[in-house]
This record gives C-alpha cells, sequence and structure tokens, in this order.
C-alpha cells in the first residue's frame, strides 16, 4: 500500500511559527510528525507568539492582564482583528517545550523576546508591547 503524505526523514529543516501552534490540538503528535519528516541532525525552528500574549490587554498607558483569559485554559476566543470569533488553542510554554523533547528532539535555544511579531489591527502601541513582556519565543531543536 502507497505511503500518504511526505516520505519519512525528507527534510533537513522544517520552520513554523507566525501563529501556527494556535490550531494543533496536540503538540506531542505535531512534534512527533516533525520528528519523523526530519533527517536524522534536522532541525526544526519554531517562531511564535508567546504563550502570554492571550493575556495581554492592548492597553496603551498601563500593562493588563485580561480577565476573561488565563494562561492554563485549553483555548481562547480570539477578539481581535484577523481572528476574530476563531477558538484558538492555548500551549504553555512548557507545553511545547516538552513534547519536543518527548518527541526525540534536543533543545538547542530556547529565547523569548519583548518584541510582538504582530500587531492586532491598526493598533500602534500597547503598554504590552514596552520591552517588560514577553510577546514572541523562537526555540531551536534538533533530531536526536
Amino acid at each position: 500500500m502507497p505511503q500518504s503524505g511526505l516520505d519519512d526523514a525528507c527534510a533537513d529543516l522544517i520552520y513554523t511559527g507566525k501563529g501556527a501552534l494556535i490550531w494543533v490540538p496536540d503538540l506531542s503528535a505535531f512534534f512527533a510528525e516533525v520528528h519523523r519528516l526530519l533527517r536524522a541532525d534536522g532541525w526544526c525552528y519554531v517562531y511564535e507568539a508567546h504563550p502570554l500574549v492571550p493575556l495581554w490587554a492592548w492597553d496603551p498607558d498601563e500593562i493588563r492582564v485580561r480577565p476573561d483569559r488565563g494562561y492554563f485554559e485549553p483555548s481562547h476566543v480570539n477578539d481581535s482583528f484577523p481572528g476574530n470569533g476563531a477558538v484558538e488553542r492555548q500551549h504553555t510554554l512548557s507545553e511545547i517545550v516538552m513534547a519536543c523533547r518527548r518527541a526525540g528532539f534536543e533543545i538547542e535555544h530556547l529565547d523569548e523576546y519583548p518584541e510582538p511579531f504582530w500587531r492586532p489591527g491598526d493598533l500602534a502601541a500597547a503598554a504590552a508591547w514596552d520591552g517588560r513582556l514577553p510577546n514572541a519565543f523562537s526555540l531551536l531543536a534538533r533530531r536526536a
């Protein structure tokens, strides 16, 4: 029977990011599939919004955590452009890192950044973007 999809060990690098993980219901299955697709010593690179971002209110003059969201909730409803009503999954940073490790990756680099990679709608500035809070993260992992 022919295999569907991509062949095992067909890639040297897999990149995902800028809003992909919010659509992934099962991080363990996702990283297992990435591991399957990578050649030995292949690389997985993730660049995403920090898992805390859904908690930030977009007040221009004060950092504020939204009272209607929690970091450990499984999902939230996006109420900003372009999501407007989409249900997005929430994964903690530890869930992401540990799912990657359990799939057989060695974490080579993990970093957090104060700059957002995406700004909702026509919002010019928010206090959450003033450099004191994490707004993005990157993860570089090697297939062990």
